[in-house]
């Protein structure tokens, strides 16, 4: 059941992940053509930056939050871990998990309640292009869910595997003594 889970949560942070890559795309594209258009042409698009910093980075940096975690890629301060004992991990991984679900929850529901209150009182921005606020601040509560979820799936992973003593959840790799971690 937890491996079925992974996997269904697995596929949206990859899916979640193509979207952002595709969003970094886009804002490659924009970034480039505005400033042909802007010093080839002396006419730059008046949209760019604010498609740019409204939606299309805000995408980016949520959709591939719980993606990170599930891949490790995150920051992480394992300098003790390595001496830890298995029981030991396993421990620091739930209070890890409780740690980031208390505090995502949290954001979740604020930026719920502020996506759902732009939506309501139909704000935008004010320039050129009159873009609703809601769309960005939506993708806080759903990015943030979707950690929510890996987050919550490690933790009942975590706490099944140190009950039933079964390795029902893997752990993240622990780098070496001194040994600095590259990119993969």
């Amino acid at each position: 059941m937890i491996k079925r889970a992974g996997d269904l949560l697995g596929a949206l942070e990859r899916a979640l992940t193509v979207i952002a890559v595709v969003f970094m795309f886009v804002i490659m594209l924009l970034v480039v053509t505005d400033v042909f258009m802007r010093y080839a042409l002396n006419s730059p698009f008046s949209f760019t930056y604010d498609l740019i910093g409204l939606y299309l980075l805000a995408g980016v940096f949520f959709f591939t939050l719980s993606d990170a975690l599930r891949e490790h890629v995150h920051v992480g301060v394992d300098i003790l871990l390595s001496r830890f004992s298995l029981t030991g991990r396993r421990l620091s991984e739930i209070v890890t998990a409780l740690a980031g679900l208390f505090v995502f929850i949290l954001i979740c529901k604020v930026g719920f309640e502020r996506a759902l209150e732009n939506y309501e009182q139909h704000d935008v921005l004010s320039g050129a292009i009159p873009w609703p606020t809601w769309i960005s601040a939506a993708l806080v509560p759903f990015g943030c869910g979707v950690l929510v979820l890996r987050l919550a799936l490690q933790l009942v992973g975590n706490v099944l595997s140190l009950v039933s003593g079964r390795d029902l959840y893997p752990l993240p790799p622990v780098t070496g003594v001194g040994e600095a971690r590259g990119f993969e």
